[in-house]
């Protein structure tokens, strides 16, 4: 019988777990909503009482666990040490409490890294040893594996590819500095670019989309696929520097292939044809050539991912 891992998704919105084989087949799966209290001790109860609640409907014991979390992950430590959009996720110690409860070794992941190590071994990235996955998003992350294995760095940090500075006098980032790749192409970003387009008066289709409220990314699209050159340029502007932050990456890690997940696809060859052809012209020599797929994991690519790191870490 293939063995079973237990994998975890957690985010502000959704808590998810299911019962992976090594197959990357989902057996068993609950979902639910993260809770509206956020402290430490009520997260920590709830998911407790989602992985015994998984467990108990294993056809097998599990032979462990992993989580899944966006932020700052001490994996060694078990520790969330930030997770921005969960307010109980903060110097959070999660596998100890976890392993008591199951009795099986459990693990803890940035959930776009496991997102990585997951499309390495499940999905768009079979095949290949090296491999730099990118997640096009609210915000950017990103995830390393070299030869066969996730990289995770020094301190676990490894992979925040939104953090690569693009333009050292662009907008101020989250984080603190100017010029981020996720300050400037992501959906929070292209929504700015939706406010400033507005602020200009230069595409009365966006107005008549937006109306009163705030703009979003997903407007700057629909103006743009509705025939508005002003809104398909931002997005192919964005797409260039994409592909100027993913061709300078290529450079440094040389991978195989690229691997692309996130609502941000949904812009389509407005979006990825400027990013292709700016990180292949930069890209140096032979690496000019590194192959881009799209995710084929689509919405399992947190539990998939979170299952693969599981794996990883018994084997």
């Amino acid at each position: 019988m293939s063995r079973l891992v237990v994998a975890a998704d957690f985010g502000g919105t959704n808590l998810r777990s299911a019962l992976v084989n090594e197959a990357g087949d989902v057996v068993e799966r609950i979902d639910r909503s993260t809770p509206a209290e956020a402290s430490p001790d009520a997260i920590l109860r709830e998911i407790l009482q989602l992985f015994r609640d998984i467990v108990a409907r294993a056809p097998a014991p599990p032979v462990s666990a992993a989580l899944g979390v966006p932020g700052l992950i001490d994996a060694d430590q078990g520790m969330v040490i930030l997770a921005p959009n969960v307010a109980g996720f903060r110097n959070l110690v999660l596998t100890a409490p976890i392993e008591e409860q199951l009795g099986i070794p459990v693990f803890i992941e940035n959930d776009a890294s496991a997102a990585a190590l997951g499309e390495f071994r499940f999905g768009a990235g079979r095949g290949t040893r090296h491999l730099l996955h990118a997640t096009l998003g609210t915000g950017i992350g990103g995830g390393i594996v070299i030869d066969g294995r996730l990289y995770r760095g020094a301190r676990g940090l490894a992979g925040e590819i939104g953090h690569v500075i693009i333009d050292p006098a662009g907008p101020r980032c989250n984080c603190g500095s100017r010029g981020c790749l996720e300050s400037m192409v992501s959906g929070v970003a292209f929504a700015e670019r939706a406010r400033r387009v507005l602020a200009t008066g230069s595409s009365p289709l966006l107005q008549e989309i937006v109306g009163a409220r705030d703009p979003s990314a997903a407007d700057l699209q629909a103006a743009a696929e509705a025939g508005d050159k002003t809104c398909e340029a931002e997005i192919r502007h964005g797409g260039h520097l994409l592909g100027l932050g993913l061709g300078s990456l290529v450079n440094v890690l040389n991978p195989e292939a690229i691997t692309l997940s996130g609502g941000l696809l949904n812009m389509g060859d407005m979006l990825l044809g400027p990013m292709k052809e700016s990180m292949h012209s930069i890209a140096y020599g032979p690496a000019s050539g590194t192959i881009v797929r799209i995710s084929s994991l689509g919405d399992e690519a947190g539990l998939l991912g979170a299952a693969a790191v599981a794996f990883e870490r018994v084997e």
